[in-house]
């Protein structure tokens, strides 16, 4: 039973929206616990500001808004504290003006909890549930701790990401791989039909080697926490846990993210990399990718998404011929210059054109190598300017 009280402050209406819109990404949309749909709102007795939580017992966002205003605390928790529904206080929220909004909550010895709202002229209340319900945040130990440029990680997660599996039957592919050895955070992503890895260098690194296979939802979430070039993430690993926080010095604004890691073991995905290659081209990155998406109009309608690639010299000038067909739809025939050495032969090879756009998307390099072997062994994309990415892609049956 909670004590009587409450919890009364002022914060601005956008710093509240884009707190509750931060953490609703972990509140959860189907369970049988009502506290889960909820949001936990208190405020800090020591330093008056203000954090929001939401779970949904795999992943939990905290959120710490950055200005915070009025002292008059209540004993619902430490400081005052109240739970409110996640989607009601989203959508009320997104509806008033931009203006400071008074928060005042009430809990009672009996089942009603309620949170006062006012903005202006406006006033809501919307019913909750006792703090106390809510479940607590995990505190991690610190076994391995590191910190990486926001910049890096966002870039890092972007670049692997796309390669998740969609696969349920095989938990341990829907998520990325998390690496941490010698000052190197390795993420990795594989279905089986392609594989992306990207390195990026830590600092502040504490505690051993060590890694971790973290669900693709948490990563993705991760792409907003890390906006922003500047500052850094504060990345945990522990037993079945990893955590995330950013910090904003400017503003006193932070946001905590923590998530199971996926139990199983990821695939040595070593042994896929091919080690070796006899036909590399150099490609323009944006050329080659509106040409494979023109081309895959085509390719998605008959052909299994396939495209063939085939180099060649044509008046003197290295060529690679992009094609796809389709018996509804017709014929799809692209030519774009290339470099290569002159001993090279040429090659023919087919992907599948989605994939290929997937990688090609999420780099941001003018050029490219492709390369290769044989027709029916992985090819490998690296960027042209820096050695810490590369995907594999499986090949197709030229037909």
């Amino acid at each position: 039973m909670a004590t009587k009280g409450g919890l009364t402050a002022t914060t601005p209406r956008k710093d509240l929206f884009d707190g509750i819109q931060m953490v609703g990404k972990a509140v959860s949309t189907r369970t049988t616990l009502p506290i889960l749909t909820h949001v936990l709102i208190k405020k800090d007795a020591e330093t008056g500001k203000i954090s929001i939580t939401g779970t949904d017992l795999n992943m939990w966002i905290e959120h710490t808004l950055p200005t915070a205003a009025n002292a008059a605390l209540g004993g619902l928790g430490v400081g005052g504290a109240a739970t409110a529904p996640a989607r009601n206080l989203t959508e009320l929220l997104s509806a008033m003006p931009e203006a400071n909004v008074e928060l005042h909550a009430e809990g009672s010895d009996g089942p009603s909890y309620a949170l006062h709202l006012r903005c202006n002229k406006a006033n809501y209340k919307l019913l909750g549930l006792a703090p106390d319900e809510f479940p607590p945040v995990p505190q991690l130990r610190a076994d391995t701790t590191f910190k990486v440029k926001r910049s890096d990680l966002r870039e890092a997660v972007k670049q692997t990401l796309f390669a998740v599996s969609a696969d349920e039957s095989r938990p341990i592919l829907t998520g990325i791989l998390l690496s941490y050895s010698a000052g190197i955070l390795r993420t990795v992503a594989t279905d089986t039909h392609r594989l992306a890895v990207r390195e990026i260098e830590t600092i502040d690194g504490n505690g051993p080697d060590t890694h971790g296979v973290a669900p693709s939802s948490a990563m993705s979430e991760i792409l907003r926490m890390a906006s922003g070039d500047d500052g850094f993430v504060t990345v945990t690993i522990c037993d079945n846990q990893i955590q995330f926080r950013v910090d904003d010095e400017k503003t006193g604004a932070g946001t905590t993210l923590i998530t199971r890691l996926i139990e199983g073991q990821f695939p040595s995905y070593e042994r896929v990399i091919p080690q070796a290659w006899d036909k590399r081209l150099t490609i323009e990155r944006e050329a080659l990718l509106q040409a494979i998406r023109r081309a895959a109009i085509v390719a998605r309608e008959g052909s299994a998404n396939r495209v063939i690639l085939r180099s060649s010299k044509e008046d003197g000038e290295d060529t690679l011929t992009i094609t796809a067909q389709s018996g509804n739809i017709g014929d799809a025939l692209e030519q774009i210059e290339i470099a290569r050495d002159a001993d090279e032969p040429d090659v023919e090879i087919a992907f599948n054109a989605k994939y290929l756009i997937d990688v090609l998307s999420v780099l941001d390099c003018a050029g490219l190598y492709l390369e290769l072997t044989e027709s029916l062994r992985p090819g490998v994309v690296r960027p042209t300017e820096s050695t810490d990415y590369f995907c594999v892609l499986m090949p197709m049956q030229v037909v």
